[in-house]
């Protein structure tokens, strides 16, 4: 594949992620190596510890391509998704968003309506629930996270995941994350929310092992085999990234996950979108429809938008059911206040990272140290502030790697 000696050209969002889904190496043969490897940093990275040397690879790539907005937006994924595994979620969110063609008219006769008691609601007309979530925003997998409990009370029995990979045959038994789980698993949040369905006692589906042509189908199949071809009563959880949630696609003949599994087990599934109003670090890269929703209704937490019948509004009605609009992000001592709030938090002391930086910090539990961490957390250099990471309920235990990934710390919290 010959791309002129450029990245490729994907002005939709939905479609961005497909350059991972091939192997780079193949992806970018005949192209200059600086952009054959950028994905490849996003899988190696947690392998070896190497979060700062990626994150300083992909920025000097970026780099190279200043003035190049779609070359740029293609390298701002992964640089994203790295900034997302080590806590920096503020720099996470320095990524374009897609922008549907909304009139403004649209939402002058909308009312908002909690997401999750409304997407609870709603789970009960079906048997599959689908949720899409950007994959440099960790708080999209809080949503599902926060529905998890509510939706087995409902029946819900199986969390099928995207991300997953078939190398782990035992996370169904040992019943949390390790780094060869997955590749976006390595956030702590994703694996937070894997570790919470275990304990309620979900049966996690890993399904997308495949690429090209015969993705959806091949996934479509895998979740199939694994709940409704057992009990056709079943009821799935489905979370994805970007437009496998589309039931229908008006822009090419593509055919997503969520039209493929209809097809094969003839139920309509709730689809549930994150990611076309979603909140950036620099206003020009949002939908403008999104900060007029926060300014008309002033969201504490995500809402979903309805009329005065009840009907659920959708950026891409017919395409996908409902959008899911979350308000913006507040920050405490350099943390998410979404990440930090209801969790023991321990402050950041200097001897961890034995005073050189960048470091990277990580909050492990002292029970399963092979799990992903409770917190990891990248420090670019001595802070001038308080800054704080949060604790499991147990025991735990705090590892200190220096820039290059090697442990120069290691000891217990104070407070376990």
């Amino acid at each position: 594949m010959r791309m002129n000696n450029k990245l490729l050209i994907l002005p939709n969002i939905y479609l961005l992620p497909l350059i991972f889904l091939v192997y780079t190496n193949q992806l970018y043969a005949n192209e200059p190596s600086e952009l054959g490897f950028l994905y490849k940093q996003v899988i190696d990275a947690p392998k070896n510890k190497s979060y700062n040397d990626a994150i300083g690879k992909v920025i000097a790539v970026k780099d190279k391509y200043k003035g190049d907005q779609q070359s740029l937006f293609a390298i701002n994924q992964p640089l994203t998704t790295l900034y997302s595994y080590v806590g920096q979620y503020e720099k996470a969110i320095s990524f374009p968003t897609d922008e549907p063609l909304i009139s403004e008219d649209l939402i002058e006769n909308l009312s908002p309506i909690s997401a999750v008691e409304k997407i609870l609601t709603m789970s009960k007309e079906t048997q599959i629930v689908m949720i899409n979530e950007a994959h440099h925003i960790a708080l999209h997998r809080t949503l599902t996270t926060s529905l998890l409990q509510k939706l087995w009370s409902g029946g819900y029995r199986y969390l099928a995941i995207e991300t997953l990979s078939k190398r782990d045959v035992d996370i169904n038994i040992r019943g949390y994350a390790i780094e060869r789980s997955g590749t976006y698993s390595n956030e702590p949040v994703y694996a937070e929310m894997i570790r919470t369905a275990k304990k309620l006692g979900y049966q996690i589906i890993t399904y997308d092992d495949s690429s090209g042509s015969e993705r959806e189908k091949v996934a479509a199949k895998k979740i199939y085999n694994a709940s409704f071809s057992i009990n056709k009563n079943a009821k799935v959880i489905i979370h994805c990234g970007y437009s496998h949630i589309l039931e229908k696609n008006i822009k090419d003949n593509r055919i997503w996950l969520a039209n493929e599994l209809a097809n094969l087990t003839g139920v309509n599934p709730l689809t549930i979108s994150q990611t076309n109003l979603m909140e950036s670090k620099t206003l020009e890269f949002e939908n403008p429809i999104y900060n007029k929703i926060l300014n008309k209704f002033n969201p504490k937490k995500p809402i979903i938008l309805t009329d005065n019948l009840g009907g659920v509004w959708s950026t891409m009605p017919g395409q996908h059911d409902v959008d899911v609009v979350w308000p913006r992000t507040t920050y405490t001592n350099t943390r998410p206040d979404w990440y930090i709030n209801n969790h023991d938090l321990i402050s950041f002391e200097g001897k961890w990272c034995r005073d050189k930086y960048p470091c990277i910090i990580e909050i492990r539990r002292k029970n399963e140290l092979n799990a992903i961490p409770f917190d990891r957390l990248r420090i670019e250099e001595e802070p001038n502030e308080k800054v704080v990471l949060r604790l499991p309920l147990h025991e735990s235990i705090i590892f200190g790697f220096n820039a290059h990934g090697e442990q120069v710390f290691k000891g217990p919290t104070k407070n376990h």
